[in-house]
């Protein structure tokens, strides 16, 4: 076996799904309506004539599903419809209910098993395959080996989240690793012989990876205080450099054997934590180790990756190093208790193992279990501090405001255990003076020390030790030591810290299939207005494409217009007349709307325009998303249809920012240039608070149709459990309640991976995706055009 043939995203003699399609990406997402659709199906069956009716009824079937699922279904019909008519109607109206449980690359076998029924047993059987694809067609490929991870994701992300505590997320990768967030696993496994060994694999995999994190691993790369570097600890790129692995690994001859001995050792201390905390899960893993043997090793111990292999086996399954090199190492007795013995151990094993003469390559076990991405978890190791850090400054200070206050502002405390928890956790740290000033605040019996507060302590002691002094240094206020607060003020700090500001709203779980009620607080914020030149630029900028746009929404004023082919009317339709002449004459019944009639259009519409100012958008990006909103500020000034302008941010459900850009009914002038130009990127995107309070704003105003328009480049995620499933339902129930309150939602994005979740949360149809950001300006106002028009 070589490299990674087990592991590979796409099996070998697969094509990507556009090729096997022949139809670009681009082509396959581009939404169609049913007269396109019915069109498409006449030219697919083309020179057949089919009955209109049934093409219209299978046609319905198919209109609202996903753009992908209906190439799916139409790419079949020309090997169906030679063979059978009536089974190819019946494919594409039954298989529109079960088209997308069949995973891609099995589609064609699926279609082929349908006509070898179809010719064996008639047209009722292969109809059965098709409705029930799942127990008769699905069930029994099971048997063999291979493992798709698609089609196990949502239970294995059931049991990792179940296992861990944890709201982790799991993508697709060629090798396994974790950026200590999200858990990345190959795509196919099958390298066992059945499908119930190549699932476990995965779930193996998961674990360990989620054990790395879990027991510390990546600690050796960073920093163990979240201090600032000195300038002796930084590179010549600034990046600090304090336990750098990489700078570690350097150091050896063969780097990449050096980082696998390490990625081993710390293999051997999660197997040993897994045979004590999931005794269940070491015990089937441990069953595959004849099969695993079989299949992996390499020669015993005449080169190298066949040393590495052994070392790995012994690690594995019997939890220590393998005999005939621990009696070359009497010195090394047992496995690392920690990731930094590892690191030191790493050593004494490499001198053993390494021969310079000979080119290290990676055995097949390893390719396997993955590898470390040591700069990818230290990134998000340390964004993960830096946002702890803040929201720890934020309660703090907002704390501090509170106990200033308490003799106007009495509060309840909390349980008495619950702060002497809190308090016992604060109390402990060396501060080195700075805590003093908020001793007698964290003392006081009276203070009510929120439940986040004291989660949010435990977790910065778990993840450093204790509590670095420059937090206590930055909530002081102290020059130097703390960081810009980007207009939070003190009563940003959560539920309970301020009973006086924000606004609560619910928040849908769907784990519960219920609201949390009062999860979030929503805090409306002016925006800080920076002086520039930027909307004059804008203008000057596109100056010949304004004048064009003010014409064409000028045309939208118009206050009459003609309405064809009515059933009454001021005149006749002549054009309605010619074609009713015509069905008579082909012996087709006439229609009836044959009068035009003058319509007065009174347009009676509101918007506002949600705008994501998440820190993803900082940049280019940024500014063609405030010159989009201030060239369609300038034509809708011309078409007279109220309208408002929403920034939405935050960090957590604690502080959810919504920035007044332009009220409904606020005139359009240079204060609106003003805010449109001091728009900023700032924290995360926590898309259903925004949404609930944009369209509590919109139910206010009286307005026959209303529109909600968000502008985002992302998918929703804030720091907390907010992503993944879990934010993407809590979007879509935001949106449903939006739309069952009668007003129309919209999205306009950038985001290339939109397609994946944007039809679950705005439905077909409901949202545009812009490949070049640069034509977002003239999309989006073509946009609202259509949409009122």
């Amino acid at each position: 076996m070589k490299g990674t043939d087990f592991l590979s995203p796409l099996r070998p003699g697969e094509q990507p799904e556009s090729a096997a399609m022949g139809e670009s990406p681009l082509t396959r997402n581009q939404p169609e309506d049913k007269e396109a659709l019915i069109k498409r199906f006449y030219e697919l069956v083309s020179p057949s004539l089919p009955n209109e009716w049934e093409v219209e009824v299978i046609i319905d079937e198919v209109v609202d599903l996903p753009d992908t699922a209906r190439q799916l279904l139409f790419s079949q019909i020309p090997v169906i419809w030679p063979v059978s008519n009536s089974l190819c109607l019946s494919f594409i109206e039954d298989g529109s209910h079960v088209i997308e449980t069949i995973p891609v690359e099995l589609i064609p076998k699926w279609v082929r098993a349908i006509l070898r029924r179809y010719e064996q047993k008639g047209l009722a059987s292969a109809r059965e395959l098709i409705v029930n694809a799942d127990h008769l067609f699905l069930s029994p490929l099971k048997k063999h080996n291979l493992v798709r991870f698609d089609d196990v994701r949502k239970r294995m992300l059931w049991y990792i989240r179940g296992v861990s505590g944890e709201d982790i997320d799991i993508a697709l990768n060629e090798f396994s690793f974790t950026n200590t967030t999200t858990l990345y696993v190959p795509t196919v496994i099958t390298l066992l012989d059945t499908y119930q060994k190549n699932q476990l694999l995965y779930k193996y995999l998961l674990t360990l990876h989620w054990g790395f994190d879990l027991l510390g691993t990546f600690k050796t790369d960073t920093a163990l205080v979240s201090e600032p570097a000195s300038e002796s600890e930084t590179d010549n790129r600034g990046t600090d450099t304090r336990g750098s692995m990489g700078k570690y690994l350097a150091e050896f001859n063969k780097p990449e054997l050096a980082a696998d001995l390490f990625f081993l050792l710390e293999t051997g201390r999660v197997m040993h934590w897994l045979k004590k905390d999931l005794p269940g899960l070491a015990f089937e893993f441990n069953r595959l180790q004849d099969d695993l043997r079989e299949t992996l090793s390499g020669p015993a111990h005449d080169h190298l990756g066949g040393n590495l292999t052994s070392v790995g086996f012994s690690i594995l399954f019997e939890g220590k190093i393998p005999y005939w090199l621990s009696a070359k190492l009497s010195s090394l007795t047992d496995l690392p208790s920690s990731a930094e013995q590892s690191r030191a151990t790493v050593k004494l094993l490499y001198d053993v193992l390494e021969n310079a003469d000979e080119p290290y390559e990676r055995p097949p076990l390893l390719t396997l279990l993955g590898k470390h991405d040591f700069a990818k978890a230290t990134a998000e190791i340390e964004r993960k501090r830096t946002i702890m850090k803040e929201t720890f400054v934020l309660h703090l200070q907002a704390l501090k405001t509170k106990h200033e206050h308490s003799s106007q502002h009495a509060s309840t405390p909390l349980a008495h255990d619950d702060a002497d928890q809190a308090l016992a956790i604060i109390s402990d740290t060396e501060t080195d003076g700075v805590v003093p000033q908020f001793q007698q605040i964290l003392d006081n019996p009276e203070i009510d020390l929120p439940e986040e507060l004291v989660d949010l302590i435990n977790q910065i002691k778990d993840d450093l030790g204790h509590i670095p002094p420059s937090y206590f240094s930055a909530a002081s206020g102290v020059p130097g030591d703390g960081f810009e607060r980007r207009d939070v003020p003190s009563s940003a700090g959560g539920e309970g810290l301020d009973s006086q500001g924000g606004i609560l709203l619910d928040e849908w779980d769907y784990r519960r299939n219920g609201y949390r009620k009062n999860w979030c607080r929503i805090y409306e914020r002016e925006i800080s207005l920076l002086h520039s030149t930027f909307v004059d630029t804008t203008l000057d900028k596109h100056r010949g494409l304004l004048i064009k746009l003010r014409r064409q929404f000028e045309f939208m004023k118009t206050n009459e217009h003609f309405v064809r082919r009515q059933r009454e009317g001021d005149d006749l339709d002549l054009d309605a007349i010619v074609e009713a002449r015509g069905d008579m004459r082909a012996g087709i019944s006439p229609s009836s709307k044959l009068f035009v009639r003058l319509q007065r259009n009174e347009r009676d519409i509101a918007t506002i325009f949600l705008v994501d100012m998440s820190n993803s958008t900082e940049g280019w990006v940024g500014n063609v998303i405030k010159e989009a909103l201030v060239l369609l500020c300038e034509v809708m000034d011309v078409a007279g249809d109220p309208y408002g302008i929403l920034g939405f941010s935050g960090m957590r459900r604690s502080r959810c920012d919504l920035y007044r850009i332009k009220d409904i009914e606020e005139p359009y002038n240079r204060l609106i240039h003003q805010r449109i130009n001091s728009i900023l990127p700032r924290e995360y995107t926590r898309m259903g608070p925004a949404l609930r309070y944009a369209a509590d704003t919109l139910k206010q105003y009286e307005a026959r149709t209303r529109l909600l328009v968000t502008i985002t480049d992302g998918k929703p995620e804030d720091y907390d459990d907010y992503k993944g499933e879990y934010a993407i339902e809590d979007t879509r129930k935001a949106l449903m309640a939006t739309r069952g309150a009668g007003i129309n939602t919209f999205c306009i994005t950038v985001d290339r991976e939109a397609h994946d979740y944007l039809p679950q949360m705005f439905g077909q149809g409901n949202y545009i995706f812009i490949d070049e950001i640069e034509k977002l300006p003239v999309r989006m106002i073509d946009m609202y055009r259509l949409l009122t028009g």
